[in-house]
């Protein structure tokens, strides 16, 4: 008997392929994961420990505590110009992978068209093939800036044509799409009536001045945008599996109908962990950001000196996804050679849609001195220009 269209189709992650061979090496500097390199801050974990030995061990509703889902509301009204009713615009989830399962699952019928920016997160192809959706990639590149902007949707639009995916900033390339950019998006949406999921885990990650903004902050399209985020990022809470989503009451109603058949409920006391995240993790989050800053800067300036390797300034997110063809044309075999080479650890571009081939992906959530010793190797490997 055959298997489903899913376990037939989805490939493993290249990501975590590269992990796994990194394994070989005692002394390897991984920059692939897009995982902060810090822990989460300790008045979070003393607040889910807490919650734990005081036996908050149950079911919670559905959709989530509503103490969290209000001092999110507050969040998005305040941050983002975003206005929700707790009770019913708004689902606490598994993270953020979880939040694309379900809005994908809510608005994806087989068949269905779905535009994904080309490069982008290997899930969101992954998400929509389990729906037995069929993913349509809007390829970006380096000359725009990696921007997923209105007039690239829209030529990527068919009859077929059912939701678009933006993510700004964007993993992997850092990109980020300004308040013009984003209202022609909303233009568009509001043109063609089409759903927009808005996945905005990086928002607090961004630098040189640049402002996040959020789809759903623009009037006349509540109907059709959701918004996804998570604490993974922003808060070094990625183990701790905690997002949400946002968008009107019957699409909101729908996934919290699909989450109860999924998994239930997030853990009660990491959701109250999420809440004190929210009210006292801002000087935490300024920290963490201001020394992602910092090894951006290092890591572009010395891989830009690099032979072989021509690398974009990031806007936001905590990665860069340089140019390294002068080093070979398939970003899998460069990833390999730099693996066997110098024992860091890298992401092959073609990991994140045709549209990634010869770039890779690398991550400066790692520590400042783990970058410089990466640097290090990767100069010695491949001399200075």
């Amino acid at each position: 008997m055959e298997l489903s269209n899913a376990a037939n189709h989805l490939q493993p992650s290249a990501i975590r392929k590269m992990f796994e061979r990194a394994r070989e090496f005692d002394d390897s500097v991984n920059l692939s994961l897009g995982e902060p390199g810090f822990i989460t801050p300790d008045n979070i974990i003393r607040v889910g420990a807490d919650y734990l030995l005081r036996g908050r061990t149950k079911y919670t509703p559905n959709a989530g505590i509503l103490p969290l889902r209000e001092a999110i509301a507050a969040k998005l009204q305040k941050e983002n110009g975003i206005r929700c009713n707790p009770a019913t615009e708004l689902i606490v989830t598994a993270g953020a992978t979880q939040a694309l399962l379900l809005c994908v699952l809510t608005l994806v019928s087989p068949g269905d068209e779905v535009i994904i920016p080309d490069p982008s997160w290997p899930d969101y192809y992954g998400q929509v093939v389990m729906a037995n959706g069929v993913p349509v990639g809007a390829k970006v590149t380096a000359e725009n800036g990696f921007k997923t902007t209105a007039d690239i949707i829209e030529r990527c639009i068919t009859d077929k044509t059912k939701l678009i995916m933006i993510n700004s900033p964007s993993n992997p390339t850092g990109a980020m799409l300004n308040r013009a950019e984003m209202a022609d998006i909303a233009d568009l949406v509001r043109r063609r009536k089409l759903f927009v999921i808005s996945d905005e885990p990086y928002e607090k990650i961004v630098y040189d001045g640049h402002e996040h903004v959020s789809l759903a902050s623009f009037p006349g399209i509540e109907e059709y945008v959701i918004t996804m985020n998570s604490f993974s990022k922003a808060y070094a809470m990625t183990g701790w599996r905690v997002g949400y989503a946002c968008s009107n009451e019957r699409v909101i109603a729908n996934m919290v109908k699909l989450h109860e058949n999924m998994i239930g409920s997030v853990n009660e006391a990491f959701q109250w962990a999420a809440i004190e995240a929210l009210e006292h993790g801002d000087e935490d989050v300024e920290k963490m950001r201001q020394a992602y800053d910092r090894n951006r800067r290092l890591i572009v300036d010395g891989l830009n000196a690099i032979n072989g390797f021509a690398c974009p300034n990031p806007q936001g997110a905590f990665y860069i996804f340089p140019k390294v063809t002068g080093l070979g044309s398939d970003s899998t075999a460069v990833a390999d050679m730099i693996l066997d080479k110098t024992h860091v650890v890298t992401s092959p571009g073609i990991a994140f849609g045709p549209g990634g081939q010869g770039h890779l992906r690398m991550s400066y959530a790692n520590d400042y001195e783990s970058i410089q010793e990466a640097l290090q190797r990767l100069e010695k490997a491949f001399g200075l220009k």
